[in-house]
């Protein structure tokens, strides 16, 4: 699988990747680089610790390199832009940030927070439907996202949630069981909890 970016930053918590721009024959990036959906999972092969370490992406920004391109309201459309002025996608940076959830060191999956956090330029992959199954087994990630500041948390866990499900090929056992999960970690927090199980629901 082809890796979508690679970490500027890390901790044992959370990272933060820059996605790459991909360059068309002219040199040029086409458009804005792949960018994970919020709530999906990525993995990181950090190879100096032997681990695969797993992250939800809570946010992803777009902006300029430095506070001197910045960029400028011109009136033309995305495909205008692409023929008369490619080169402005290469001023743009997006980066990713994400909260580790668990790890995977061979075929031993484990949830929580893994022994040391990815390297600096290590390469950031989406995680394959497998990966996902096997790192949302156990549903503690749950709690762990509960705690993000970075955004709605609640938005984050119901997106998490419905990716994990979807992973599954929609698994309606696993929503049950995602349910009883939270009735658990918000047994305190009645709204809280009827608020995120309403965004699980199937359609």
């Amino acid at each position: 699988m082809k890796a979508i970016g690679e970490v500027l930053s890390s901790s044992i918590t959370e990272l933060v990747a820059e996605c790459w721009q991909q360059q068309n024959d002219s040199g040029f990036a086409p458009d804005l680089p792949e960018r994970p959906r919020f709530g999906s999972f990525l993995r990181v092969t950090s190879a100096d610790n032997a681990l695969n370490i797993f992250a939800v992406v809570c946010d992803v920004s777009t902006g300029p390199h430095d506070s001197t391109h910045r960029p400028t309201a011109l009136k033309m459309t995305r495909d205008q832009l692409r023929m008369e002025q490619p080169h402005i996608f290469a001023l743009l940076r997006t980066e990713i940030y994400a909260t580790v959830i668990g790890y995977s060191n061979g075929a031993v999956y484990r949830t929580g927070l893994p022994p040391h956090p990815p390297e600096v330029h290590d390469f950031v992959y989406k995680a394959i439907d497998e990966e996902v199954a096997a790192i949302t087994e156990d549903l503690d990630f749950v709690r762990l996202l509960s705690r993000v500041s970075r955004v709605p948390s609640d938005e984050l866990i119901a997106a998490t949630i419905r990716e994990a499900c979807s992973a599954r090929g929609g698994d309606y056992d696993f929503l049950v069981q995602a349910g009883q999960s939270l009735a658990q970690t918000f047994r305190d927090d009645y709204d809280r909890l009827s608020s995120v199980l309403r965004k699980i629901r199937p359609d």
